[in-house]
């Protein structure tokens, strides 16, 4: 790792005190500190050394502009000749690029809605205000830790305005040298959810192109990876559907399950529809929001246990295509039936996995349940 820019103990303004570095970014650093003068703990943000600073206000203007539980809170602001920093509300989570590689193979129907319907929400509100994110991906989207994902939030407005210089500048260099794009972490993490028309005009690139990003990362929730790949070959996807010479194909566990099969084809047509090619074709955030709130999805929490019996077999011969699930700290295990199942795979024992339970005889159900990595 690089010399980080703060250390724990230092105290920033007399106000906030570095507690610890969090994480860090193509752009940015990010520190857990406390307010001295409010009492809470907060996330200081600050360009990365050598990274030119000067729109990092202006980024942290529009972050102020927009309050909506759905996106991080921008709270305070600092520059001077030497130093810029940002204060923004603390996320305890993780981000939703960091889950999908780490937690989940892919999202059952019910869980991307529910994530998908947030993200439209914050996406919404920020549009309403004038303000176009330009980076949105699900590493700046963050999440709760829990299996349910109950908190999702959008961050890093300010982080996304630097990043639309650099990215424009590299988006030059690319077109005469092709290997800028894999020395470019800013570069490579956008290009999976890029609108085309970004290629062709940056900077005069709207918030269409949000809404775009937005159909990319709920493929990316259905079927576990971007709908047109990653590096060269989401450039070379994007460029063949353009001209109808590639289409995105619906994960393949589509239409195996009868209790989610409306929503299925619900999501997909929304999705579909964010990825038209021409912007103007593209509903805008409020239309896909609405969408949303007409969808009807289950939003119980999920609890993690893993498949200890499946199929069942029963003592006077035969088996069922069902089996039971211990979750973690609880002796009492859970039933469920195999057209429940969300995973790339059959259910096995030992396979870890998180679902949602309700009451029932002889022994508590469970509905979905989402195989897990």
């Amino acid at each position: 790792m690089n010399q980080l820019r703060l250390s724990p103990g230092q105290v920033l303004v007399d106000r906030y005190e570095i507690i610890r570095f969090h994480a860090a970014g193509g752009m940015q650093e990010v520190y857990y500190a406390y307010d001295r003068t409010l009492d809470r703990h907060i996330a200081v943000k600050t360009p990365k050394a050598g990274v030119k600073d000067r729109r990092f206000r202006r980024g942290a203007e529009m972050g102020a502009r927009v309050n909506h539980p759905n996106i991080a809170a921008t709270l305070d602001y600092f520059e001077d000749d030497s130093f810029t920093f940002m204060v923004e509300e603390f996320i305890s989570g993780r981000d939703l690029g960091d889950r999908l590689a780490n937690d989940y193979l892919f999202l059952d129907p019910y869980l991307a809605a529910h994530v998908s319907h947030h993200i439209a929400k914050a996406l919404h509100e920020a549009h309403k205000v004038g303000i176009c994110h330009r980076d949105l991906k699900p590493s700046n989207i963050m999440t709760s830790i829990d299996a349910s994902m109950e908190s999702i939030k959008l961050t890093d407005f300010g982080i996304a305005k630097l990043a639309e210089a650099e990215i424009a500048a590299e988006m030059e260099l690319f077109a005469e040298d092709e290997s800028t794009l894999l020395s470019s972490n800013t570069l490579l993490g956008a290009v999976p959810y890029m609108a085309p028309e970004c290629w062709d005009d940056w900077k005069k690139a709207g918030m269409p192109m949000d809404v775009w990003a937005l159909g990319c990362v709920i493929y990316h929730l259905l079927a576990g990876v971007p709908p047109f790949g990653t590096g060269r070959m989401a450039i070379k996807n994007v460029t063949l559907y353009q001209v109808g010479k590639y289409s995105i194909a619906q994960p393949t566990w589509f239409g195996k399950h009868p209790d989610t099969g409306e929503l299925e084809r619900n999501v997909w047509e929304l999705l579909i529809s964010c990825l038209a090619i021409e912007p103007d074709e593209r509903p805008t955030a409020e239309e896909v929001m609405r969408s949303f709130n007409s969808l009807t999805y289950a939003t119980g929490a999920r609890r993690v246990g893993r498949i200890t019996r499946y199929p069942i077999n029963y003592q006077g011969g035969g088996t069922a295509t069902a089996g039971f699930i211990a979750e973690d700290g609880v002796s009492e295990d859970k039933f469920f039936h195999v057209s429940n199942f969300y995973g790339s795979v059959s259910p096995s024992v030992g396979q870890k996995v998180c679902f949602s339970s309700y009451p029932g005889v002889p022994s508590p159900r469970s509905s979905p349940i989402l195989l897990l990595r």
